[in-house]
């Protein structure tokens, strides 16, 4: 049986997020280039051209796919301790911080490489903002305060700074302590919502 065009294009594709996760993981944005890529994928120029406009949009792709893997790690853990205490955010705080440290290249690129990219990588960031706010905003208390999104917003920013400066290596901070700080910051916004203020 012969394979058809869509699902060769679609295993092409594939490898070719593959190869820009390892080389953007370990070279950044920067340090990446599409030779790189080919060379790392054994494919043509046509080939990549076929799936993306530039190493932006390479980068974007390959964002997206940690995201979307993040997203099923954080929902199997919510799933799992009830995340609706904070017990069940800790909980989740730490399997993101484990989960960021089994692949540093990961980490790097969600936390780091994606800022440096053009006008597609940041389109992709701002819509996982977006996404993980929300997520957020499930994960504390019942309330109708009317700035909870932008509450939530913040705290993402608050704890994507803490993540990249522990997973950057140029500090003392420990995965456990990160986990801490930011569960402090969680703690504090869980009270005012719990309290109305």
């Amino acid at each position: 049986m012969r394979d058809d065009g869509s699902a060769a294009a679609a295993r092409r594709r594939m490898t070719l997020i593959s190869a820009g996760l390892e080389l953007f993981g370990k070279n950044g944005f920067s340090g990446t280039t599409m030779r790189a890529v080919l060379r790392r994928t054994g494919l043509e120029a046509r080939f990549f051209t076929e799936h993306f406009a530039d190493m932006d949009s390479l980068l974007a792709a390959v964002y997206k796919q940690v995201i979307d893997e993040e997203a099923v790690v954080l929902h199997a853990a919510m799933a799992a301790t009830g995340c609706s205490t904070k017990d069940g955010v800790r909980a989740m705080l730490d399997t993101l911080t484990r989960w960021l440290e089994e692949a540093p290249g990961r980490a790097r690129i969600k936390l780091r490489e994606i800022a440096l990219a053009g006008p597609e990588c940041r389109r992709q960031r701002q819509a996982a903002l977006d996404t993980f706010a929300a997520l957020m905003a499930e994960s504390l208390p019942p309330g109708d305060d009317p700035d909870r999104r932008h509450i939530c917003i913040g705290l993402l920013a608050a704890s994507e700074r803490l993540l990249a400066e522990w997973t950057q290596g140029g500090s003392q901070l420990t995965r456990e302590r990160v986990v801490d700080l930011v569960m402090f910051l969680v703690e504090s916004v869980w009270d005012r919502i719990e309290n109305g203020r």
